[in-house]
Formats: structure tokens, C-alpha cells, sequence
């Protein structure tokens, strides 16, 4: 049977009631294990390992009659290499951003780089190892450097080294006479990997891969980045899955959830054919521009999108979204060795803009973190990088990055009525007064240069440190509106990572105080006659969006491929019963109560 696929679906869960460690039901059989979601979906499919070959013949040695072949074929792995990615990079020029493709010309460069070349060989005459062995050895040796470094910009660019360092291998192993590939299935199927990569992620041969399962390989990794742009189910952080899963295993993989259930019984793999069934059905009845979205008894609610790549703002317009609430400005800085030119980002920011002009784009200033370190920015080791110079405190420390991204906005938005610069990390008002200062300043110097840029520009802050929460009032006398952030401030609210396996039970902890602030800021907001708009994951949460609306929250950030779920909530609900489930939510004094309400709510879904 072939595999059904289902990338833009996600099946309602209950994190607060899922066990959060991985979980084994059953000795043989079907099993169910959990890992980190990374792109979200479903599919269902056998699956196929690819990769856990790869540590054989680490050591190998050769004769030193050998070593002239050797080195041929290092030469011809290497030609093979590169123009397998360039035609990656040409056949997905359609259906990839700017940014996406220019991540093959990372690749590229690392097997152009004639440092990477010359030490292989070196081991190779120097040493006898063989080719295979060589370019494993030089990769570990990089790649312990740049864990030393403690850097996760530089982790990820380690991550693209052992991309084509494993491309080479694998090339030279079909170059090695008797060497026989894995033979990958002739339908879909699910990849089974040790880590992430863009080698596992674009097969020239076979590009059926439906969903993708890893040991290792992070969200913010540049196949986790082309994983989510395609729409690939991706799930991460399963350790030994060799010893868990066996090629042509059936499974069903639910990205939305983290979970993959391996040989499920027919009751299941029923239920879940019937979803992807219906969502495929539903997929040829995307909204209109025009249509507005609003509860079952005709509350507006603005629906927008949460974007970090053209591909999604292009689906964000398909789905007939409201404008885009959040458009993540790292990958630019992710993908390029140096700083981005400033006409460089006006050209990316003018493509995020091209919509209706009088629908939102709000443009978040990069959320500067250990990931996206630029220029003379802070590099020191920090204790807690998580409450050190992120967000704002980082671009205000250098203002380079800060001006030259407010540059390339103003000269972007100078023929869109509502462009918007979000302000991340805000901890108090001067975070954000100085921000308009230095818009006001680099308007006037674009001004004097007859640069055409924008009139006006909405500034808002992120709310995403407790403090400010509790101090919106003062935010909103001089914010155009505000963002909620509800995912970060849930995490330092309750001081506990989450993204951090050990503290996912108190991340995804139900705990009152989230709802009281979250009420508390609404009224705020409601006072000040302003618009709160709640961003993240967590705003799309089935179960609690009718807490949200009986709040008096009336605008959504989410991805595109969450727009399904919240119009489900939306046709279930009115307002009326809203508020009574927010009063229900405010009155529970433990996560216990809170969790009775939300499973209420749930069967209703």
C-alpha cells in the first residue's frame, strides 16, 4: 500500500496530558515513541533507514599502491558533489525562496574550498587513510572546534560541513567498485536518519520522502529551515532508532505532536488515513482574500501569519490570510557568511510586502540570540544565554545590525500603509523609545539622500519578559499595539526551557498564572484602546483559543499551516460560550483544574 501524505495538517493534542519521555507500549509490536517536532504535519508510510552505515571503516588504512586511486576518486566525489547540488538548486528555483536556495550555495562553497580538499589529501599521502576515512576525520576534527566555541551559529555551520562531508562519502562509495547503495523504496516512504541533513532531505534519485524521524538535528539547522519550507512532517530527538524501528516498518508519523507510532493497529491507521483524507480534500477549498473569519456567531477575528520564508508568506496569501502579524527576520543572517547588504534586505522585505496594501506586515527586528551572532556583537560565553544579550538588548549594543535593518524597512515600506517594526525582547519602555528615536533619525537621513521610504511606521513591542507584561499600560501609551509572545513568556513565566527535555512537564504545565497575566494583559490592552495580538504556537492551541476569545483577544499570529485549526475552533464556539470558558479557566486554582476544563473543551473539537 502507498503511503499517504499530509504536511499541513495538525492533529489537536493535549501536551499537558501527553508523557513527554520517550514512551515504549508493548515489546513487539505496535509502539509509540516521542521526540521534538521540527516541521509539523502527518504522514503514514514504511520507512527506510539511511545513514547508520557510516561510522564502518573509520580507521581504515591503505597501501601506498593505493593512493593515487584514492585520490582520483576523492576528485570525482567531489565533481559528482557539486553538481548534484547545483542541480538541486535549479530544480527547486520554483518552489524555494531566495534565502532557501542560497542555502545550496553554503554547500557549494564548502566543496570549493580548497582547505577542506587539501587536508583530506594530506591524510591520505601523509597518513594512508583512505579517502572515506580521511574526510571523516577532518569533519570530527572541525566539528570539535566548533563545539569548543560554544556557539550555536557556528554548530550550525558545523552541521552544513557534515552535510557534504557525508555527500562526499556517499559519493565515493558508488564510485568504489562493488558498492552496492541502499535500496530505497519505489513508493513514499518515511526517512529514518541519524541526523538531519540536506543530503537525506533532496534525493536526486527518489524524492518521495513523506516525513522524515532523526536522532539528532535541531529546528534551527538549515534542513530543519528547508524541512518546514516543504513541508515535510520532521520529528527529532528519538535516540536509537535502529534499535527501535526496522526498514519496512509501517508507522505513522504526527509531527504535530512529536510522536511517531510504529506497526499501529488497524483502528488507528484507520482513523489517521480518514484525517489525511479529509485534509486532502479540504486543501482544494482554500479561502478567498476576501473572506472574513469569524466565530460561529459572527465575531470578526483577525486571522494573520506567522512567517520566516517567502515560500510561507506565499502560503500565508493562498490561505487568504488577514496580512502578516510576524514576519521572522534571522535567515538572512543565518544563510550569509557576512552581513547582508542593505539593498540586499530591501529587496527580501519588498517580496514579504507585495499584498494587499492595506493588510499588516509587521516586521520582527533580528531576535539577536548565541544562533545569529553578527558583527561586533557581545561573544562572550554567557552563563544563561537565555537572559543575557538577546532580542533588543544585542541590536541596541551595536547599532549597526539595528539601523541598518530599520534602513532597509523604511525603504520597503515606503508604498505599504501598514508595515510595522516589532520590537523583540523588550524589558522596559526605553527598549522601545529608543528604537522610534533611531527610526526617526534614519527617516531624516534618507530624507536628505532623496531616498524614497515610508511616511509613518508602526512600532509595537514583543511582550515576552514578565516585567513588561505586567507593565503593558505603559507599553501602550506608546505602541501603536502590542505583540504577545505567548510561547517565551510561558517559558520564562515558568522558568523552564522549551525546548529542554528534562523541564518539558513544566513548560507545558497548564499553570494558572499564564491565564491571570494573559486576562490581565487583554484588559490592559482593551483600556488602552489598542490591539493585542498573540503570537506562537501556543495561540493556536485548540483547546485554549476559546479561552483567548472569552478574554477579549481578537487577534492571532500563527503559521499558515495552523489556519485550519483555529477556523475549526471558530465554527465550533460563540463568544458567549468563550467567556464562560475563560471564567471557568480563571477561577481553577490548580494546573489539575485548568487541565478538566481544557479536556472539555477538547471534546468538543
Amino acid at each position: 500500500m502507498s503511503s499517504l501524505s499530509l504536511r499541513s495538517c495538525t492533529p489537536r493534542k493535549l501536551p499537558d496530558l501527553v508523557q513527554s519521555s520517550s514512551n515504549v507500549e508493548g515489546e513487539r509490536g505496535a509502539r509509540i515513541f516521542k521526540g521534538e517536532t521540527v516541521a509539523t504535519g502527518v504522514a503514514l508510510g514504511r520507512v527506510f533507514l539511511q545513514g547508520f552505515e557510516e561510522d564502518s571503516g573509520y580507521l581504515e588504512r591503505i597501501p601506498s599502491d593505493q593512493i593515487e586511486d584514492e585520490l582520483n576518486r576523492l576528485r570525482q566525489a567531489l565533481d559528482l558533489s557539486r553538481k548534484q547540488i547545483e542541480e538541486l538548486k535549479e530544480k527547486h528555483q520554483g518552489n524555494l525562496g531566495e534565502n532557501e536556495l542560497r542555502i545550496f550555495d553554503v554547500h557549494l562553497d564548502y566543496l570549493r574550498d580548497p582547505m577542506f580538499v587539501d587536508e583530506i589529501e594530506k591524510l591520505v599521502l601523509q597518513e594512508r587513510y583512505s579517502v572515506r576515512a580521511a574526510i571523516r576525520k577532518v569533519v570530527d576534527d572541525y566539528d570539535r572546534i566548533f563545539q569548543l566555541v560554544e556557539n550555536d551559529y557556528l554548530r550550525q555551520r558545523a552541521g552544513d560541513f557534515r552535510d557534504v562531508g557525508t555527500r562526499v562519502r556517499r559519493n565515493i562509495k558508488k564510485l568504489e567498485s562493488g558498492a552496492v547503495p541502499s535500496e530505497r523504496p519505489s513508493e513514499h516512504y518515511i526517512l529514518i536518519a541519524r541526523k538531519l541533513t540536506l543530503n537525506d532531505l533532496f534525493n536526486l534519485d527518489n524524492e518521495q520522502v513523506d516525513g522524515i524521524v532523526t536522532e539528532e538535528g535541531g529546528i534551527s539547522s538549515h534542513a530543519g529551515i528547508l524541512a518546514r519550507s516543504m513541508g515535510i512532517p520532521t520529528i527529532t530527538g528519538i535516540p536509537d532508532l535502529p534499535g527501535k524501528i526496522e526498514n519496512e516498518d509501517f508507522v505513522i508519523l504526527d509531527a504535530g505532536s512529536g510522536e511517531i507510532h510504529i506497526n499501529p493497529d488497524e483502528r488507528l491507521r484507520a482513523e489517521f488515513e480518514q484525517t489525511a483524507e479529509r485534509q486532502r480534500s479540504m486543501e482544494h477549498q482554500v479561502p478567498t482574500g476576501d473572506q472574513e473569519h469569524s466565530t460561529r456567531d459572527g465575531t470578526v477575528v483577525e486571522l494573520l501569519a506567522s512567517c520566516g520564508n517567502i515560500s510561507e508568506v506565499g502560503l500565508a496569501r493562498t490561505f487568504g490570510m488577514d496580512g502578516i502579524g510576524l514576519y521572522r527576520t534571522e535567515l538572512m543572517f543565518l544563510v550569509e557568511r557576512r552581513l547582508p547588504s542593505e539593498d540586499m534586505l530591501v529587496r527580501h522585505y519588498r517580496e514579504v510586502i507585495k499584498q494587499p496594501s492595506e493588510q499588516m506586515v509587521g516586521f520582527r527586528l533580528l531576535d539577536v540570540t548565541a544562533a545569529t551572532q553578527v558583527t561586533d556583537m557581545p561573544s562572550a560565553k554567557e552563563r544563561n544565554p537565555a537572559l543575557g544579550m538577546r532580542g533588543i538588548r544585542g541590536l541596541l549594543h551595536d547599532g549597526q545590525v539595528l539601523r541598518l535593518q530599520l534602513r532597509a524597512i523604511l525603504r520597503a515600506a515606503a508604498n505599504c500603509e501598514n508595515a510595522a517594526v516589532l520590537v523583540p525582547f523588550v524589558t522596559g519602555l526605553s527598549d522601545l523609545q529608543r528604537v522610534k528615536a533611531a527610526i526617526m533619525e534614519e527617516r531624516l537621513e534618507l530624507r536628505k539622500k532623496k531616498i524614497e521610504c515610508a511616511d509613518t511606521i508602526n512600532v509595537a513591542p514583543i511582550i515576552e519578559v514578565p516585567a513588561a507584561a505586567f507593565v503593558l499600560h505603559a507599553f501602550l501609551m506608546e505602541a501603536d499595539f502590542v505583540v504577545v509572545a505567548i510561547d517565551d513568556l510561558q517559558a520564562l513565566l515558568l522558568a523552564a526551557d522549551r525546548d529542554g527535555a528534562l523541564v518539558r512537564e513544566y513548560y507545558e504545565s497548564v499553570h494558572p498564572a499564564i491565564f491571570e497575566l494573559l486576562a490581565r494583559m487583554a484588559r490592559d490592552a482593551a483600556r488602552g484602546g489598542k490591539k493585542l495580538i498573540l503570537f506562537g504556537e501556543g495561540a493556536s492551541e485548540a483547546e485554549r483559543v476559546p479561552f483567548y476569545l472569552g478574554i477579549g483577544i481578537r487577534s492571532f499570529s500563527v503559521a499558515p499551516v495552523r489556519l485550519k485549526t483555529l477556523l475549526k475552533v471558530l465554527s465550533r464556539f460563540n463568544i458567549d460560550e468563550c467567556r464562560g470558558i475563560a471564567d471557568k479557566l480563571l477561577e481553577a486554582p490548580r494546573a489539575l483544574d485548568v487541565q478538566r476544563v481544557l479536556l472539555r473543551v477538547a471534546k468538543r473539537l
